[in-house]
């Protein structure tokens, strides 16, 4: 059976600073991803680590600038704040969580994977939720 969803050499980058500057900020750099059919994943990382990126690439909102895209099956993207209701029903689809701390998903998730610097990392528990909170500690 073929993945859900196959993500090969992803990467998305936008312009930064003003209108002609040809400075670039990577967002997602080389993130390779595959979802089984029926897996939940969740993919933790801090604010601005590129989660909703990922997502609009995924769902074919944004164009990457490099890689492919595969959606070969069902497949679901939750964002944090619908995390609750999620945990309540019971399908087959394959789900992709996104949020910014591994609390809110360990008992849930199948398979943890923490967004940083752009890349996509398999994570436990400890790393993600430390990762988590570095980023909001550092906050302006």
């Amino acid at each position: 059976m073929p993945p859900a969803l196959r993500i090969d050499s992803l990467w998305k980058c936008y312009a930064a600073g003003i209108r002609g500057c040809s400075a670039r900020v990577w967002v997602l750099r080389d993130l390779c991803l595959t979802v089984h059919a029926g897996e939940r994943v969740a993919i933790v990382g801090g604010a601005g680590a590129g989660k909703s990126t990922l997502a609009a690439c995924i769902l074919g909102l944004r164009v990457p600038d490099f890689g492919r895209v595969e959606i070969a099956g069902e497949l679901e993207i939750i964002r944090e704040q619908d995390l609750a209701r999620a945990k309540c029903r019971s399908g087959r689809a394959s789900v992709v969580a996104l949020a910014r701390g591994a609390d809110q998903v360990r008992d849930w998730a199948d398979h943890l994977m923490l967004l940083r610097d752009g890349h996509l990392y398999d994570a436990t528990l400890q790393q993600a939720r430390r990762v988590a909170e570095c980023s909001v500690a550092h906050r302006p």
